[in-house]
């Protein structure tokens, strides 16, 4: 994490030394073969990286490709995966990353370095959903057929961080050029699990690779997704053993996992809950009422009575582990009398009434909202609820037809630049599909990719966050741990802050 002959540290993750090498671990299956089950709330969209918007889609993406490099298991570094190593030239505008040999995609035919330019293309392509993850990359190219160079308009912090996403992800040229499109439903990778098939609404079928190039990996047959909308579903379908893995486990639904079995792994410091308005809907455009609702929000009950301890009030839209978090950027807190005060400076000082969506299923959301609700009815506003069936309620916010939508924030690396890239840039995904713009706060995110230095980076993110808490284009509710209950017959599953699950090193036990 040293710029070579410099030696000393930029940026967080930017530069990383000359010739860091990948080494397979020694890695033992408590047994060969089995089918393993997971039961999650929604399906999936698409496995194109390029269109994608949904954390469904995203995790299995993380699934079926690899990338050149992957997050380490702490989650603040990165190391290899699809490189063996890397180089970044010392004024910062060049990466040379060296492929690993003997890489094949699931028919056999083997990864070249076209595949990696072609699928870095279309990743840096800023007319993308996640190109602005990438938006200081100006060409990618292969310069032998072991070699292949990023080229850089300027110095780039986060450029290891975001090539550790599902974004950067590695698939076949070939497939994609066959396939039209069609890609995002017949996908080509080179990942421990390839598609058997895809029941749209019901579940995701994965195979095991069989040239897949980590020696004795995978240990499982397959892995299949299976939509379970509802939270109380899924636990009984892994009490009864028809699913080995549930994910999105509401925290007072743990004591009945446990209680039948099954083990707890938590993901903590990587998400927070999240509220997203539609500023294009009235009055919603106007800061004095989105703040007026932030201010009347009790965090603290929630976390106690929702989350029954399992979680603590956010002070900020990013999440506690992301790198430059500053909990003291004027976080917002409960205050009905503040809250007042601000909706009478606004077009309407006495209330309203508006509709919040909350997927179908998700009793920790409606929770959250039904308690958010009886506070914002103290200062006149009227909240109904409308729970949509999840993958609806992902479409209607994809499509930007909700009017407010309780939902979360995951980061997919631990720098910042994602969530501020995306929430406070109104360029790439229109503010987060919240309409919300502000050109300080743009010229901040572009600011803080460039910044090597992690002090004046810890500046600028702290600015970026206390404009978040001045403004309120998001509200932030909590910081929550991602809960997974899991049986006891599965080994070795250690999802990471990404939603990357790791399988390739799971087994199952009798």
């Amino acid at each position: 994490m040293n710029i070579v002959k410099q030696g000393r540290r930029i940026g967080l993750l930017m530069a990383t030394a000359l010739g860091i090498f990948a080494s397979a671990a020694g890695w033992a299956a408590a047994q060969t073969g089995g089918t393993l089950v997971v039961a999650r709330p929604a399906d999936i969209f698409t496995f194109d990286p390029y269109n994608t918007q949904d954390d469904r889609s995203i995790f299995t993406e993380l699934t079926i490709y690899d990338r050149l490099v992957k997050l380490t298991a702490d989650g603040k570094s990165v190391e290899p995966e699809l490189a063996t190593a890397w180089k970044v030239s010392p004024d910062g505008l060049t990466a040379d990353f060296t492929l690993r040999e003997g890489v094949k995609f699931w028919d056999g035919s083997p990864m070249t370095a076209e595949d990696v330019v072609f699928s870095l293309t279309r990743a840096i392509d800023q007319t993308g959903s996640w190109g602005f993850l990438f938006s200081p990359v100006k060409s990618v190219t292969a310069v032998d057929a072991k070699t292949v160079r990023l080229t850089m308009s300027e110095p780039f912090a986060p450029l290891l961080p975001a090539l550790s996403t599902f974004a950067a992800s590695i698939y076949s040229k070939a497939n994609f050029e066959k396939q039209g499109t069609a890609a995002g439903e017949k996908p080509m990778g080179s990942g421990a699990f390839m598609l058997e098939s895809w029941n749209k609404g019901q579940e995701v079928v994965l195979t095991k690779n069989p040239n897949y190039w980590q020696q004795g990996k995978p240990s499982l047959d397959k892995v299949i997704f299976r939509v379970v909308g509802d939270d109380n579903a899924r636990m009984l379908q892994l009490a009864s053993g028809d699913v080995q893995i549930a994910t999105d486990v509401p925290p007072n639904l743990v004591d009945q996992a446990t209680g039948s079995g099954a083990q707890i792994a938590t993901v903590p410091g990587s998400a927070v809950g999240f509220v997203t308005m539609n500023e294009k809907i009235k009055p919603f455009d106007e800061a004095a009422v989105r703040c007026a609702m932030a201010h009347a929000l009790d965090r603290e009950s929630i976390a106690k009575t929702v989350y029954f301890g399992k979680a603590t009030p956010a002070k900020s839209i990013l999440p506690s582990s992301t790198f430059f978090y500053d909990g003291n950027a004027d976080p917002i807190g409960y205050d009905l009398a503040k809250a007042k005060e601000l909706l009478a400076k606004s077009s309407v000082p006495t209330g309203f009434t508006f509709t919040a969506t909350v997927p179908t299923g998700d009793s920790t959301r409606l929770s959250v909202a039904q308690i958010w609700a009886a506070s914002l009815a103290q200062i006149g506003i009227t909240m109904n609820l409308e729970q949509v069936e999840a993958t609806t309620a992902q479409e209607m916010y994809n499509t930007e037809k909700f009017t407010m939508r309780m939902s979360g924030w995951t980061n997919d690396t631990p720098d910042p630049d994602e969530l501020m890239g995306v929430a406070l840039d109104y360029q790439p995904q229109n503010g987060l599909h919240s309409s919300y713009r502000n050109d300080e706060a743009r010229k901040l995110v572009l600011a803080g990719r460039g910044q090597l230095d992690p002090a004046e980076r810890q500046k600028t993110y702290t600015e970026l966050q206390r404009i978040a808490s001045r403004d309120c284009p998001f509200i932030y509710t909590v910081e929550e741990d991602r809960i997974f209950a899991v049986a006891p017959s599965v080994k070795g599953f250690a999802p990471n802050s990404q939603g990357k699950y790791s399988f390739e090193d799971v087994s199952m036990q009798p």
